[in-house]
């Protein structure tokens, strides 16, 4: 009985089920970031998008690319209470990124939109809103490259 176990597990560990990551390194992306410059609006977001885009920025095959971007963050009050203080902000960060070829030029808009409820706490309140910016600049970057991916296939 102890064999017939022995030979189930062991047959178990040899087989694997065939997962693979979706993004994994097989990925095949044939283009790079040259330069990107960053020309006005919050500096954070920026450093953010800046620093998920340095994947992109060091491999030298494929088609090239010259980034220009505008990004801007704006925290604006949706609801007050009785008192006159905010409740609740809405955090919204537009990205507007100029993208140059050899071939041509192209814009691209992505703009996040986040609710956000009041912290009693504004150190806190402070750094929940760094930890938003980080997760926006995650998806700006991952919608920007999609979108390069697709312009690199025209």
């Amino acid at each position: 009985m102890r064999k017939i176990y022995l030979t189930i597990i062991f047959f178990l560990f040899l087989q694997s089920c065939g997962y693979v990551p979706i993004y994994s390194e097989n990925q095949k992306i044939s283009f790079f970031i040259e330069r990107i410059n960053f020309n006005d609006g919050d500096d954070d977001l920026s450093n953010y998008i800046d620093l998920n885009l340095s994947n992109y920025t060091n491999k030298q095959n494929g088609k090239k690319y010259q980034i220009n971007a505008n990004v801007k963050y704006q925290k604006t009050v949706i609801s007050k209470n009785t008192a006159g203080e905010a409740e609740e902000y809405e955090l919204t960060s537009n990205a507007s990124f100029t993208i140059s070829s050899l071939k041509e030029v192209k814009t691209i808009n992505i703009i996040e939109v986040l609710k956000m409820k009041n912290f009693d706490n504004e150190f806190e309140e402070t750094r929940y809103e760094q930890g938003v910016k980080k997760n926006m600049a995650r998806s700006i970057v991952s919608k920007l490259i999609l979108q390069l991916s697709r312009f690199d296939d025209n």
